[in-house]
């Protein structure tokens, strides 16, 4: 008996010991918690060791909701082969929502060296954190056989690695500003030219499969339609917002959007369900049911919000990141940049459906998430919400918040760097879209909203620099910055400029937000404002009614309390 306990137990695999994982904030990192692969956190002390061992990196960046990253986890990190096979490295498990500019910086270098990116990302690393090789999802067989390559490759020509990595990183240097010509219509025409250009007309969306929502292209488009009336340009909005909800994309039984589709016509998702998918996607139905006033575009953003509310909304009223592509366990990360696009979203659906209910729970969710970020598009989105709420429910917190943001935006970002952090092999800028709207995309958008509510100079000459620092790269690869071009749009015009005024005002609100009318920003008198925007004193209500003064361009109109003529104004 004792002998079958004792031969039980020398065959009995023993539980791997937890590595530096185990106590990660992140459930991505955790879910390696157990891998015999000695990882280390992206941190201090692992690229000390790198640089102290002349010891190259091996970098696989995911997370926890990502199928193939699970994938990875099981056939390869959990295996002792693997682990043996990156022991010549320092190896480097990183969250891409924990770590952003981690992420975008890396994910750049990656297409430098590859077609397209995405995750799992695994790159190996000189010891000072210079890509030289990348790839996506990579077999057990294939990971072995490519570190056992890089690792000789780092030993016997380490110079020749090394200077192939100073390349790769000096191409990702941001240009220094030229005094080109400024974005305008033109570019705006050339991106909408090259957007039909791969349309999908049978199935809407853009390219081939695998196909993604492209929200940022869906934004663009309606305000291109809404300043040129172009006819086809709101015609690809709509076919491809009635694919999506018709397909499989949409969960018709729990509700909410999956991350996309392996095939062309939305039949094959990939079921992990994102938190900033289902705000982005929420806010272009509520656009195109401002654009149509077709309800199905309306019930359809309800439905996606109820989904949010009911599923991926925390205790105190933020909101998780996500549900897990693979089980029923969520990702229950808050984070303050995608929790910003749902307060957007909830924000814009609360004016443009009617419903303060949006606004009461975009609200609590503010409240609830009162640290930003040390990145910018944790600030930038959630300037983006502040903003957004402050039109929905006339806080003035809000727009006082937003404010106090940006200016701290524009110290600890300047030059559109996407973080202040010194950790990494470049300071890293871009206003390239990834699966959320570029940084500093939202930025510009930020700047041009606050610059016209405000009347002041300073931001809106921050606007101005932010495009011209940005005109050779958007030039480069427009459709890649879509959401810049979707902000420049903005910046070209038209823009209204409106102020309520009144105890009363209501009635004037639903007509200046239940149509599209993007380019426009709004302010409610009150007192505070008035301390806050001086030149809104003299805005008062006539007749004891609430009063509109609706401007464009800052040529502003006689004021009214007819709710009809405020919708023809802005027509």
């Amino acid at each position: 008996m004792r002998l079958a306990v004792a031969l039980l137990l020398i065959a009995a695999p023993l539980a791997a010991a937890p590595n530096r994982l185990a106590n990660a904030k992140s459930p991505y990192l955790r879910q390696h918690a157990s891998n015999p692969v000695d990882w280390y956190p992206w941190s201090k002390a692992a690229l000390a060791k790198a640089k102290r061992e002349n010891k190259p990196i091996f970098l696989s960046i995911g997370y926890a909701s990502c199928h193939w990253c699970h994938v990875m986890e099981q056939e390869s990190f959990s295996q002792k082969d693997v682990a043996a096979a990156l022991g010549p490295f320092v190896a480097i498990k990183v969250d891409r929502e924990e770590r952003p500019d981690i992420d975008a910086a890396y994910t750049a270098a990656a297409l430098k060296l590859l077609d397209e990116a995405g995750w799992p990302l695994n790159l190996f690393l000189t010891p000072d954190g210079k890509p030289f090789f990348a790839a996506t999802y990579l077999s057990k067989d294939r990971l072995i056989e490519v570190s056992g390559k890089l690792a000789r490759a780092w030993t016997e020509q380490p110079d020749h690695v090394a200077a192939s990595a100073r390349t790769i990183a000096a191409s990702l240097a941001a240009p220094a500003p030229v005094d080109d010509e400024a974005l305008g219509r033109a570019d705006l025409d050339d991106a909408y030219r090259r957007l039909a250009a791969e349309f999908d007309a049978e199935n809407g969306g853009f390219g081939a499969a695998p196909k993604f929502p492209s929200t940022q292209n869906l934004f663009f488009l309606l305000r291109y339609w809404k300043r040129t009336g172009e006819p086809r340009a709101l015609e690809m909005v709509e076919t491809t917002l009635r694919a999506m909800r018709g397909g499989a994309l949409f969960d018709a039984k729990s509700g909410g959007f999956h991350r996309y589709a392996t095939d062309a016509a939305w039949q094959k998702p990939h079921t992990e369900k994102m938190l900033y998918d289902q705000a982005l996607l929420a806010l272009a139905y509520v656009e195109a049911f401002q654009a149509t006033r077709k309800p199905e575009y309306a019930d359809t953003a309800r439905q996606v919000l109820a989904y949010a509310l009911r599923d991926l909304r925390a205790p105190n009223g933020a909101f998780y990141s996500a549900k897990d592509a693979d089980s029923d366990a969520r990702d229950e990360k808050i984070l303050s940049d995608w929790n910003g696009l749902m307060i957007a979203a909830l924000s814009a659906a609360a004016t443009a459906l009617d419903d303060p209910s949006y606004a009461r729970a975009a609200a609590r969710a503010t409240k609830a998430v009162a640290e930003v970020r040390p990145f910018l598009d944790d600030h930038a989105f959630m300037i983006w919400g502040l903003l957004n709420l402050y039109e929905a429910d006339g806080d003035v917190r809000w727009l006082t918040r937003a404010i106090a943001l940006q200016e701290k935006s524009l110290v600890s970002f300047k030059g559109g760097y996407l973080s202040a952090s010194d950790d990494l092999f470049i300071r890293f800028r871009t206003v390239r879209d990834a699966a959320t709207p570029a940084g500093n995309a939202v930025q510009l958008s930020n700047l041009l909203r606050l610059s016209r509510m405000t009347a002041r100079e300073d931001l809106a000459a921050a606007a101005r620099d932010l495009m011209r620092r940005s005109a050779a790269e958007v030039r480069a690869a427009p459709l890649a910055a879509i959401g810049f071009l979707g902000a420049v749009d903005f910046a070209v015009g038209p823009s209204f400029e409106i102020v309520l005024a009144g105890a009363d005002v209501a009635a004037l609100k639903r007509a200046v937000f239940d149509s599209f009318v993007p380019n426009k920003v709004v302010l409610y008198r009150t007192p505070e404002i008035v301390r806050l925007v001086p030149f809104t004193k003299p805005q008062t209500a006539r007749g004891g009614k609430g009063t509109a003064y609706v401007c464009r361009n800052y040529v502003c109109n006689l004021p009214t309390s007819d709710a009809a003529q405020v919708r023809e104004l802005l027509r």
